[in-house]
């Protein structure tokens, strides 16, 4: 029986690598989005398809993976980021996580609230999951399409900072559906705690991490290796330790720790970068093809068209409102405050997040409300597959028909500039 387990588990891991590969490919040759060939493989390989992976694939270990995997790509994310860029998009950053955000988070729960009829508190968790639009659909998308570094850095910035504070958000208003009675102050605690916590254990680990690669001399042969795996387990371990302090802290963590080494003189930094891309690659191969085998089409389905509305307004309605209102004066033309509109899909963060929570709400244990987990799933990964499918699979014609692209700008000045 065990030797039968250990070959499945192989063929399993096999085919996850081997799609994930090929996946990126694709995404190569066709100069598109390797999410979009990502998801199509997970359903492929799922119950909907061929039934490799199901929900019992991974049991109880699903969620300790993903929250792993989810912190790699973070910090990723956050070790490419340069302070000098972020500081030079602060205004549109700063209103897009605040103000664009709020609006995000409100408007989606009404949306969900008054379409589909939820409870209000599945309707402020979709809401709260939906404002995420993170690293792992964004930068895939500007790896394929070439824009305005300010336009660029505005998008992953956003989806770095904004997958943090969902994830964050989204568990402490989980965590007020078991408590039934915390104060608005008890929510800001809880708020506080946790992105606190991240950022205070993030800046440990990177300085710790910096005086070992600074400050340890190491053999010219080694060092390299030592650099690239010492800087990969500080992503995990950041995650790891202010995860054990609070739940979803470890994002904050990894995000934290990322940026910080990422904008240090280190040493074989180029070399350090290179690894962990490739790493970052697998992993997030793994994730988008394990959730979305846990796709089921009876949970989209039976949303009906009231599900599809409540995507068409995240999409046409609340995402260009938020961006046009958030990036007012920040130097945008209006055909690029149009393409960072039309680019807002959602990924694995919402997906994660939603799935843990769906399992509980199934449970007999409070807050138990298995009609709420499915509405809370389909909607999310409705979002998901939705905006995957139409704002990274069409991002370059999108860009190209904007007038975005770098490789399609015009040199003369736009007659649209509204700075």
């Amino acid at each position: 029986m065990s030797i039968h387990v250990e070959l499945d588990l192989i063929a399993l891991v096999a085919a996850v690598v081997g799609l994930g590969v090929t996946a990126q490919f694709l995404a190569a040759k066709y100069r598109v989005p390797s999410v979009l060939f990502l998801i199509v493989a997970g359903i492929a390989v799922g119950p909907e398809g061929i039934g490799l992976i199901t929900p019992d694939t991974y049991g109880d270990a699903l969620s300790t993976i993903v929250g792993v995997s989810v912190a790699i790509i973070v910090f990723e994310g956050a070790f490419r980021l340069e302070y000098d860029a972020v500081r030079g998009a602060t205004k549109a950053v700063g209103r897009l996580v605040t103000v664009g955000a709020a609006m995000a988070f409100v408007g989606t729960a009404v949306t969900v609230r008054l379409l589909l009829g939820a409870d209000w508190e599945i309707a402020l968790l979709v809401g709260a999951l939906l404002v995420a639009t993170g690293p792992t659909v964004v930068t895939p998308i500007l790896s394929v399409v070439s824009v305005r570094e300010e336009v660029a850095t505005t998008l992953e910035t956003e989806g770095i900072v904004n997958d943090v504070t969902a994830a964050i958000l989204a568990i402490v208003l989980f965590k007020g559906m078991t408590a039934r009675e915390l104060s608005p102050e008890g929510y800001l605690l809880l708020f506080g705690e946790r992105l606190g916590t991240g950022i205070l254990v993030g800046l440990v680990i990177a300085g710790a991490v910096w005086l070992l690669l600074t400050r340890v001399g190491l053999s010219a042969d080694a060092a390299p290796q030592v650099a690239r795996l010492l800087v990969l387990a500080g992503a995990v371990v950041a995650f790891a330790t202010a995860d054990s302090v609070f739940s979803e802290a470890g994002i904050a963590a990894a995000a934290t720790a990322g940026f910080v080494l990422g904008n240090l003189e280190l040493p074989h930094q180029e070399s350090i970068g290179q690894f962990k891309r490739d790493v970052t690659v697998l992993v997030l191969s793994f994730v988008f093809i394990t959730l979305a085998a846990l796709l089921e089409f009876a949970e989209l389905a039976a949303l009906g068209v009231a599900g599809l509305a409540v995507v068409a307004v995240l999409m046409l309605a609340l995402r260009p409102l938020l961006v046009f209102v958030s990036t007012v004066g920040c130097g945008f033309t209006t055909r690029e405050r149009l393409f960072v509109s039309a680019i807002g899909p959602r990924g694995i963060i919402p997906a994660s997040v939603a799935t843990l929570f769906a399992i509980r709400l199934r449970t007999d244990a409070p807050p138990s409300d298995p009609a709420g987990a499915d509405v809370l799933l389909g909607t999310v990964f409705l979002a998901i597959l939705v905006t995957v499918v139409l704002e990274a699979g069409f991002a370059r014609q999108i860009a190209s028909a904007l007038g975005v692209s770098e490789s399609d700008r015009v040199t003369e000045t736009d007659p649209t500039h509204d700075a």
